[in-house]
């Protein structure tokens, strides 16, 4: 098999794995403890609790990793990725970390060390593996995973084309998905889009496949309210409430 064709059977394959318009998920349940902020990938489950002290799962406990100080954390393939209040950046693997140099207040990392990241004034910064290059746009949150890089602002739901499968790419120009409901949070996942609306609602994108990455609709996931915050990795969907009670859900196939 050529490695032209090889590519084509691939992606056959991809759309075919592509969610049904209807995803079940499994009754949400509660995990013991308090977090304001948290992330689910392969650098496994943290957390940042409301005076800013950063905790690993480990088992069905949260293991204090270090004290105050931290804004935002994401789980990637081979580091953890984290702001500090100051809008410092660090990556490391819960033991030891790094400085890298830059400012910035949200960023996110994917499974394949895709690191996508917003300052505080809203600019757009991708990672290239020596330094951050800006992105064109505003957006008040962003989202690097399976399904590509994903944004919110003002409401608005932007993705990056180009970028779905994680594919290592700067993209093309924002294209703009919806406008209702109104979503303040978005989490790339496998052929999955997950958005949480101004109201607390927890919705998901239907029909994302790799050859319509923005997908067809939003649909409420129901049994589950107030969220301000969620993340996704594989069929794990892992999210805080405004109370911040962490909840999760597995995704049935």
């Amino acid at each position: 098999m050529s490695k032209i064709t090889k590519n084509i059977f691939l992606a056959f394959l991809l759309a075919l794995t592509g969610l049904a318009e209807s995803v079940r998920f499994q009754q949400w349940k509660k995990l013991d403890g308090k977090l304001k902020h948290v992330t689910v990938g392969a650098s496994g489950i943290w957390g940042i609790n409301s005076g800013g002290a950063l905790y690993r799962l480990d088992g069905k406990s949260w293991t204090h990793i270090s004290s105050s100080g931290w804004l935002t954390v994401s789980s990637g393939g081979e580091y953890i990725w984290a702001t500090r209040t100051d809008h410092s950046i660090r990556r490391g693997d819960g033991q030891s970390w790094q400085v890298v140099p830059g400012g910035l207040q949200q960023i996110e990392a994917s499974r394949k060390n895709n690191v996508w990241a917003i300052n505080r004034h809203n600019d757009i910064y991708r990672y290239n593996g020596i330094n951050w290059q800006h992105i064109s746009g505003k957006l008040q949150q962003i989202s690097s995973g399976a399904s590509g890089v994903w944004g919110s602002v003002s409401g608005l739901t932007y993705y990056r084309p180009y970028t779905y499968g994680d594919y290592e790419h700067p993209g093309g120009d924002w294209q703009h998905v919806s406008s209702s409901p109104q979503m303040k949070w978005v989490a790339s996942g496998d052929n999955l889009v997950l958005a949480i609306d101004t109201s607390g609602n927890l919705h998901y994108r239907t029909g994302v496949t790799v050859s319509n990455p923005t997908g067809s609709s939003w649909a409420r996931v129901s049994n589950v309210a107030n969220l301000k915050q969620v993340d996704v990795f594989y069929s794990v969907v892992l999210a805080v409430d405004t109370n911040d009670n962490i909840w999760y859900s597995i995704i049935q196939n």
